[in-house]
């Protein structure tokens, strides 16, 4: 009568690692944005300047909008453009993330795949 009890904890035990191995490959919680990147250009006013006539300066910004639809644009300097793009793009993969675990989570939940045991006491705060 071994059929169904060993498939079981093999489908959890693959669940898990699958939920495990996602985990491994996020970057630092530290170096996450939520918002959006994007650059444009823009004219300066100036008559003689270069952006009168041909291409505007190019700025780039991170633009978050918080609750209630109050939105904030942050100018980024130049030198700080792959690290903007690099925490939203964090931000982006952690989302992506989490539902793929919350995926995961409601399969072992639906099969009773789990146990109810304590939370994990590092990873509970």
């Amino acid at each position: 009568m071994s059929g169904m009890n060993d498939i079981k904890p093999d489908k959890a035990t693959r669940l898990r690692q699958r939920r495990d191995v996602l985990l491994a490959s996020l970057p630092p919680f530290s170096e996450i944005l939520r918002g959006s990147f994007f650059e444009r250009s823009i004219r300066c006013g100036k008559a003689s300047c270069h952006c009168a006539s041909g291409a505007g300066h190019r700025r780039a910004y991170v633009g978050v909008t918080f609750a209630g639809g109050r939105t904030e644009q942050i100018t980024v300097p130049p030198h700080m453009i792959p690290l903007a793009r690099r925490w939203v793009a964090n931000y982006q993969r952690w989302w992506r993330a989490i539902e793929r675990i919350s995926e995961i989570n409601r399969r072992l939940l639906r099969e009773r795949l789990v146990t109810s045991s304590p939370p994990d006491s590092k990873r509970s705060r």
